[in-house]
């Protein structure tokens, strides 16, 4: 369970603060906060005042590999902040 840091829409400096899933990040940030549209429509990352803006597609593993810290470990020793270079590493690793 992470708790949702996303900028509350008042502008007040308070944050979300739901409890959530790291696997349900998605559907919270479309639902309570409302990012829709085109996987390629881009928007601007408010986790914690971030504002980096990116393609909506990119938002969940943007909030869970920098703001929640999310590693990805090889079985060799090797830690990863992305699931999908974890898996290309793990393709040709010699300590696995």
């Amino acid at each position: 369970m992470f708790q949702c840091m996303w900028d509350c829409a008042n502008h007040d400096g308070t944050n979300c603060n739901a409890l959530i899933r790291g696997y349900n990040l998605s559907a919270h940030v479309r639902e309570v906060h409302g990012i829709h549209g085109p996987d390629k429509t881009r928007v601007k990352c408010k986790w914690n005042h971030c504002d980096r803006e990116l393609h909506k597609e990119s938002l969940a593993r943007h909030v869970l590999e920098h703001h929640m810290g999310v590693v990805y470990e090889c079985e060799c020793g090797k830690a990863f902040s992305r699931l999908d270079i974890l898996n290309r590493h793990k393709r040709t690793c010699p300590g696995r």
